[in-house]
């Protein structure tokens, strides 16, 4: 039966099998996986591209996620949040684990998580809800939202006492709010978990605010003195994945 095979074909089936395990690889990760030459990957690369199977961005190839849905998580808003590039990209570059949140009503709901070795999501927490007051994730979606919608989530919310850090007066946490609006990322310092850090920036479509991409890792690793940095890593992937959603819902 061997002989009825078409290799070119098998082939390019087995890079989208490859890209539906690995989720995103560029064309040389391609070539090392299939022990293809260059002119091979990039001409089937190309063809899957050109018949809309595979989306590029930046230098990563991915599945189109208007064609491949992965019936394990529900859309919001049209958008599939494991499908996207951008926070692999960041937890590559940081070595830490990655979040994506989005607002629902009152509380911060968890629709990508993705830990090392970074190559798939982590199914067991998403869609897993958590309090918004705590999570940098949630502070930094509602210090970017209009004032009027601000004021009716304060106005509900709840300032439970989570951990020794956790905000409870809701003065001071509006004044926090306007601090982390003013710097463009937040931090959860232990507020909602003991020994666990957390800094996230704001993700926009339709120059409103959807959510929220984040890295949350042990204290030890994410260091006071290094927040700073971190967050300008954070702030530029947040506004690659911003660009990524424009792009995608073109």
């Amino acid at each position: 039966m061997e002989s009825y095979e078409l290799t070119t074909l098998k082939k390019g089936l087995l890079i989208l099998d490859l890209l539906r395990n690995k989720h995103s690889l560029t064309m040389n990760q391609v070539m090392d996986e299939l022990s293809l030459n260059k002119t091979s990957a990039y001409r089937m690369l190309y063809t899957l591209e050109k018949m809309g199977y595979v989306v590029k961005y930046d230098k990563y190839f991915h599945l189109n996620p208007k064609i491949f849905n992965d019936k394990r998580i529900n859309t919001y808003k049209g958008i599939q949040w494991i499908s996207l590039v951008t926070p692999y990209h960041l937890a590559r570059d940081t070595g830490e684990t990655v979040y994506i949140g989005i607002l629902d009503q009152y509380e911060l709901v968890i629709k990508n998580v993705i830990k090392s070795p970074f190559n798939e999501p982590f199914f067991e927490s998403i869609d897993k809800r958590t309090p918004i007051h705590s999570s940098a994730i949630g502070k930094s979606i509602l210090a970017h939202l209009s004032l009027q919608q601000q004021r009716e989530i304060l106005n509900c919310l709840s300032l439970d006492n989570i951990t020794e850090n956790s905000f409870i007066d809701k003065e001071l946490f509006i004044s926090h709010l306007n601090i982390i609006k003013m710097q463009g990322y937040a931090v959860d310092n232990e507020e909602t978990n003991i020994g666990k850090r957390c800094i996230a920036a704001p993700v926009y479509l339709n120059e409103e605010v959807i959510g929220s991409i984040a890295i949350h890792g042990e204290v030890e690793q994410i260091k006071k003195n290094s927040i700073r940095s971190l967050a300008k890593k954070v702030i530029q992937f947040s506004k690659q994945l911003t660009d990524e959603l424009e792009n995608l819902t073109d």
